[in-house]
Order: C-alpha cells, then sequence, then structure tokens
C-alpha cells in the first residue's frame, strides 16, 4: 500500500511538472525589451476601408484645430438603445463588435451582427437598438465631434 501511494504521488509530481515545462516551452509572449520593430510592413492585412464619410458635406465651422476625432467603445444592454438623433456636422463609422443591433433610418430598419458597420453622413438621422432580451452588445463608434470649450 505504502508503495502504491508512493507511485501514485510520483506520478503526479510528474505529471504536474511536465504540464508546466511543456506550458512553458508553448509560451508565444516575448519581452518587449528584446523585440526589434519591423524593417518593413509585412502580414498586416485590412488595409481597405470599411466605410468613408464625406467631410466637406458637413459644412463643418472653423478648422480642424476645432474638432476632435473621438473613438468610444459603447455597451448596449438588453433591450437599450439610443433615440433619434441626427449627424450633420458629426461624421462617424460605427462597427458593432458584439451581438447585434436594429438601426432604423426614416422607415428603415436593418439588422446589424458582430462585423457589420454603418456610416454616419451629413445627411444621417438615425436610432438603434440591442433587440436582445439576455445580452449585451458593443459598439466601437468613431466620430469627429466639436471640442468642448
Amino acid at each position: 500500500m505504502f508503495q502504491a501511494r508512493l507511485l501514485r504521488r510520483t506520478a503526479t509530481v510528474s505529471l504536474a511538472l511536465g504540464l508546466a515545462l511543456g506550458l512553458a516551452a508553448c509560451s508565444t509572449t516575448r519581452e518587449s525589451s528584446v523585440v526589434a520593430a519591423p524593417a518593413k510592413n509585412s502580414g498586416l492585412s485590412g488595409d481597405a476601408p470599411v466605410g468613408l464619410v464625406d467631410l466637406a458635406a458637413h459644412k463643418m465651422p472653423g478648422s480642424m484645430a476645432d474638432y476632435d476625432l473621438r473613438a468610444r467603445l459603447l455597451t448596449l444592454a438588453p433591450g437599450g438603445g439610443a433615440a433619434v438623433h441626427p449627424h450633420a456636422g458629426r461624421p462617424g463609422i460605427v462597427l458593432v463588435v458584439k451581438g447585434m443591433v436594429i438601426e432604423g433610418r426614416g422607415n428603415d430598419q436593418r439588422v446589424l451582427r458582430t462585423g457589420e458597420h454603418w456610416q454616419e453622413t451629413a445627411e444621417t438621422s438615425h436610432w438603434f437598438t440591442n433587440p436582445s432580451n439576455s445580452e449585451t452588445a458593443q459598439l466601437w463608434a468613431v466620430d469627429i465631434v466639436p471640442k468642448k470649450k
């Protein structure tokens, strides 16, 4: 009986040590102090824009120095949403990064799922909502807004 316990304990310790060494050997994290900057671009994709918004159509007063480029990660609770609002003077692009969202413009509605986006142009007046009863939705929203004074 003593030998059986010793054998089990030895096997357990060996398995734990082997697992730890295996995980350490598989680690792909490199220390930032030993990583050199790439000499040229490589392994990069997705350079084509998902959407372009004509800034001239917004007829924004002043100069670009009067505006900020704002990026936000918005979370929509189940059943949550934004009421109808315009985007004249506040152009943007919104990407659904989690869940599903229904966007409405006038009498038109559409369902957007993870990975899909919409553009907010000078003519955009819209609303959006998370139709789920249980799951949150997340939106990555980037827009140009007047600086707060």
